[in-house]
């Protein structure tokens, strides 16, 4: 039984429409992973995550000590060079080499007090009489500025009105 090229084409035809959706069928059922490679590549995942977080967690915790590190570098920076003071011969040196012939004293520098928790502490009386202090107030009002306040609701020359928004219940 020997076949022509028209049938041979036409066999390979019908086995490839037989084959193509039971092969598919085939693969989306059994070519999935198992549960213990869903699991490895979920925990994988998971250590990814946390891996980057502490990663960031001690990147921040470095940059707070290298800032902490370098403002007490600049601190100790600022008490060197403020602790420098010339004497009176570099200060004479320093004044004639800006082309002034009578040089200024050298400042001394005067240790700053401390401050601190004082044991004085100053007490207050709360009583009506003196938190009014009606029999200190001898002044008069100022009568100006209180009829300018009583005007305040009179519109004013050059002064334009405000717009009508309307109301605002919509």
């Amino acid at each position: 039984m020997a076949l022509s090229l028209f049938q041979w084409i036409g066999l390979g035809l019908a086995i490839a429409l037989i084959l193509i959706p039971s092969v598919r069928w085939f693969w989306k059922r059994f070519d999935m992973p198992s549960k213990f490679a869903i699991e490895t590549i979920r925990q994988q995942k998971k250590d990814a995550a946390e891996a980057r977080m502490w990663e960031s967690i001690e990147a921040k915790v470095q940059a707070e000590e290298i800032e902490r590190k370098e403002l007490e570098f600049r601190q100790k920076q600022k008490e060197a060079s403020s602790g420098k003071s010339l004497d009176a011969e570099q200060s004479a040196d320093v004044w004639n080499k800006l082309g002034v012939k009578a040089p200024i004293q050298p400042v001394k520098r005067q240790q700053a007090s401390v401050v601190g928790n004082s044991t004085e502490t100053n007490q207050i009386d709360l009583a009506i009489e003196n938190a009014l202090q009606l029999d200190k107030n001898t002044e008069e009002p100022d009568w100006e500025l209180i009829e300018k306040m009583s005007n305040l609701s009179q519109p004013t020359e050059g002064v334009p009105e405000a717009p009508d928004l309307g109301p605002l219940d919509d």
